[in-house]
């Protein structure tokens, strides 16, 4: 049990924790990543449900309201880009 004693003592055993740790990990990772390609090729996968939670539909109010907050944002983006109306730079 002296492993055990040393590992916030010792650099080498916490870089050994440290390395060993990351190679599970990845391994882990790695397996699963292989799993899932495996049941994409193969089309095990199974589809999500197209249903949603929001079943209100299209809604003509918000989008309306929505189009307006663009165009006056546009609108203001137009008038920013056409020149600058304030006090000049005194260095110039």
């Amino acid at each position: 049990m002296k492993f055990i004693k040393e590992i916030t003592r010792n650099p080498h055993i916490d870089w050994i924790i440290v390395l060993l740790l990351s190679v599970i990990i990845t391994a882990i990772l790695a397996i699963k990543a292989l799993y899932l390609y495996n049941a994409v090729i193969s089309g095990n996968i199974q589809e999500i449900s197209k249903t949603s939670s929001n079943s209100q539909g299209f809604n003509e109010k918000s989008i309306s309201s929505v189009l307006e907050l663009f165009s006056q944002r546009e609108e203001m983006s137009k008038k920013a880009k056409v020149g600058y109306s304030g006090v000049g730079d005194p260095s110039i």
